[in-house]
């Protein structure tokens, strides 16, 4: 994996053209073997509670598309270009903010990327935030401190959320979801398609499930190695794994910028394709490519 470094390369009324400097692209839309890095533009539309905060059009490759969704990966072929113009929800209560195209945020509220790798674009949306109710003293007893507010948690899709706040991404981990890859996959996705990116610094906590009838496990490790990578990134026993319909939590602090994997430990399911992406980065957001 890689991450995309950004330069300005002009734009018009109203519109902001962004490239990425990218080498190796294999012309596919997707990571593979064969074909090297391939080539697609991910948005992804913060939500609040399971409403999202807007609608994106997309215009690419002579179509006009609306993006709903929280989630939704426009696949292209590497050097194209797609338009993508953000449409607040409640423009009174939740207004337009700015793109973040790969840590490169834009006031336009239309954007022009140019795919040269796995590109995730997201708008921002003002959310309010609503302090905790405060009691009022009585005549004997002292104020009580105001309390500091905190951002509401964005939920990007079903998987992941965070609160930008206390810099804490929440993983939702299904081993077995959907039986895809003959149950030997995480969230429906495997081979490292399933891809979360978070900034250095920030806790992680994962919500692991097993809703497969085999073992399964979950342990952040380098694309070589067994051993948890950070303090607290794995199951007990991840050799072992849980049992079918089994849960179980684990939390740890991405304290280093890398290229690691979630990858099931129990023997032969990683290399059966049971991994997922995870990468660590400086700045920006959380993110999630599926």
């Amino acid at each position: 994996m890689f991450s995309p470094s950004w330069r300005l390369l002009g734009g018009s009324a109203g519109a902001l053209v962004m490239a990425a400097l990218v080498a190796g692209c294999g012309g596919g839309v997707r990571n593979s073997p064969a074909e090297g890095v391939g080539c697609s533009v991910t948005v992804q539309i913060p939500a609040t509670g399971s409403a999202p905060l807007g609608t994106v059009t997309a215009h690419y490759l002579g179509q006009t598309r609306l993006l709903t969704r929280n989630t939704t990966t426009i696949q292209l072929g590497c050097g194209q270009q797609a338009t993508l113009s953000a449409t607040a929800a409640d423009p009174g209560s939740h207004p337009f903010i700015h793109w973040d195209v790969a840590g490169t945020k834009s006031a336009a509220s239309r954007v022009t990327v140019v795919a040269d790798g796995l590109i995730t674009a997201q708008p921002s949306f003002y959310v309010a935030v609503k302090p905790s109710p405060v009691a009022k003293p009585s005549p004997t007893a002292k104020p009580s401190a105001q309390p500091s507010a905190t951002a509401s948690t964005v939920a990007l899709d079903q998987w992941l959320t965070y609160d930008s706040a206390t810099k804490t991404a929440t993983l939702k981990l299904e081993a077995g979801y959907g039986q895809v890859n003959h149950t030997l996959s995480f969230d429906g996705e495997y081979n490292g398609a399933l891809d979360v990116t978070v900034p250095v610094g920030w806790t992680v906590a994962v919500n692991f499930s097993n809703v497969d009838t085999i073992n399964h496990s979950a342990a952040v490790v380098t694309a070589t190695g067994t051993t948890p990578v950070f303090a607290g990134a794995s199951i007990a026993n991840p050799e072992v794994g849980l049992p079918p319909g089994s849960h179980a939590s684990f939390s740890f602090v991405a304290s280093q910028k890398g290229n690691y994997r979630i990858a099931c430990l129990v023997p032969g399911h990683e290399d059966a394709g049971m991994w997922a992406t995870f990468d660590v980065t400086t700045g920006g957001l959380p993110t999630i490519h599926l």
